[in-house]
């Protein structure tokens, strides 16, 4: 939800009351939704394959990695055994199923106990073959990861070492305890009665090799508080998150994030795989989502002091910025931004009427499509909140979401080349195909 000037500064007033902040701002959302609520729960302009598992909740996560493999084989996604509008419990396991999109079902099914539903257990795909996610293990007390192998439909091995972002077979990672304790939305709760015991020159982004089975820190969380180092960091606690591999595998970013008397402060950080020639990209107390356009540019929904809270390209190289799409698509504030080609996708944050939207912007030639809008219950907020998350196929051709339109979780896909109607069509035609109904389940 977007506010006004006016709200902003009441918002800012009431925070320093929260629980009046909490609930008032509860009830300013509620109001506006009687106000401002549409007839209808979604609209697309595209036809929708609902990824559906029986009567459970389904969804893939982030919208940095793509559901589907190279060769458009394969979808792996999340199915959740427990409602997802309540906080995820380590006691009940997630699955992640392997779906065949030829066989039109799904050939198998992992189970994993560490999970959020914001980015499930981070699985992904690291070849056409195999995919990867973490899990738990609890006689070590440790999380690992597991590989998949798709065409043996069988597990390959187990990395002593959970992962955050993959590329080939080198992973890089993070501490998902610290994580847990400063950003539990992407954190995971199987060690949550573990204190952080890691100092900050033993804890940070480890770089692990997924042949050998090997695991070291490559940046300390000190090494980084020491880029551009300000005194008010040694009072903070900091963290980092959202890494990112660049599609060559060669440089990554990653987000720092310190709290100062429960203030946040963002800064974008690059860094060569190696965990060398660190640089700072971005500094000016806010930085949010981001993604990577090639390898010598990242777009970023950030704050700039002099310019405001817009889309920016940022030139890793030299470090030189300019504003992205103008008002066209500054006006709807952050999203989640994906880029295919010369074209970004992104979706913006519920509006009064509680509708979320997807848009498909050309960069090339500031063209802005309207590809839907998505309604999001009340009951999703917080942690168990259902962004989105718009992310392409390798091809281009398919945008994947999440969404709980229906009142329930579920990943769709978009085809790009089936579109339904005309984009400037006043009423789109309303049609969901079941991409997966089964009745029952081939291991």
């Amino acid at each position: 939800m977007t506010y006004n000037e006016t709200e902003k500064v009441l918002s800012d007033l009431l925070q320093k009351f929260p629980a009046i902040h909490i609930l008032g701002k509860s009830i300013y959302k509620r109001l506006n939704y009687l106000i401002y609520k549409k007839k209808y729960n979604y609209k697309c302009y595209y036809k929708l394959h609902q990824f559906q598992v029986g009567d459970k909740e389904t969804f893939f996560g982030y919208y940095d990695k793509s559901p589907i493999n190279s060769t458009n084989e394969y979808v792996i996604f999340h199915e959740a055994e427990r409602e997802t509008n309540k906080l995820p419990d380590p006691s009940v396991p997630i699955r992640i199923h392997l779906y065949d999109v030829n066989a039109n079902k799904v050939v198998s099914s992992f189970a994993s106990k560490t999970y959020n539903w914001q980015q499930g257990t981070k699985c992904q795909w690291i070849d056409a073959t195999r995919f990867i996610f973490n899990d738990y293990d609890e006689k070590a007390d440790k999380y690992t990861s597991k590989i998949i192998n798709a065409q043996t439909r069988s597990l390959e091995k187990i990395i002593d070492f959970p992962i955050y972002d993959v590329y080939q077979n080198t992973a890089l990672s993070l501490n998902y305890d610290r994580l847990a304790v400063l950003r539990p939305d992407y954190g995971y709760r199987n060690r949550l009665n573990k204190r952080v015991t890691a100092n900050l020159y033993e804890d940070g982004i480890y770089i692990v090799d997924l042949k050998k089975n090997k695991s070291e820190l490559l940046i300390s969380i000190k090494d980084v508080i020491a880029l551009s180092y300000n005194a008010k960091m040694s009072e903070a606690q900091h963290k980092v998150n959202h890494i990112m591999i660049s599609p060559n595998g060669k440089k990554f970013i990653f987000l720092h994030r310190y709290f100062i008397d429960g203030k946040k402060q963002d800064r974008l950080i690059l860094s060569d795989i190696n965990g060398k020639d660190l640089k700072v990209l971005a500094d000016h107390d806010m930085v949010s989502h981001c993604c990577w356009w090639q390898n010598d540019k990242v777009v970023t929904f950030k704050r700039d002091f002099n310019q405001g809270d817009k889309y920016y390209a940022i030139n890793v190289d030299n470090g030189h910025k300019e504003i992205l799409g103008g008002k066209k698509i500054n006006a709807f504030g952050d999203g989640h931004p994906s880029i295919f080609n010369e074209n970004m996708i992104f979706d913006t944050f519920p509006y009064k009427s509680r509708m979320r939207d997807l848009y498909m912007f050309n960069i090339n030639t500031g063209e802005l499509r309207k590809l839907g809008e998505f309604f999001e219950p009340f009951a999703y907020f917080g942690e168990c909140r259902c962004d989105l998350h718009p992310k392409w196929s390798l091809d281009g051709k398919r945008i994947f979401i999440d969404s709980v339109h229906t009142g329930r979780r579920s990943l769709y896909m978009l085809e790009l080349d089936d579109q339904l109607v005309d984009l400037n069509a006043k009423e789109p035609r309303k049609e969901v195909v079941n991409a997966y109904l089964p009745s029952h389940m081939e291991h």
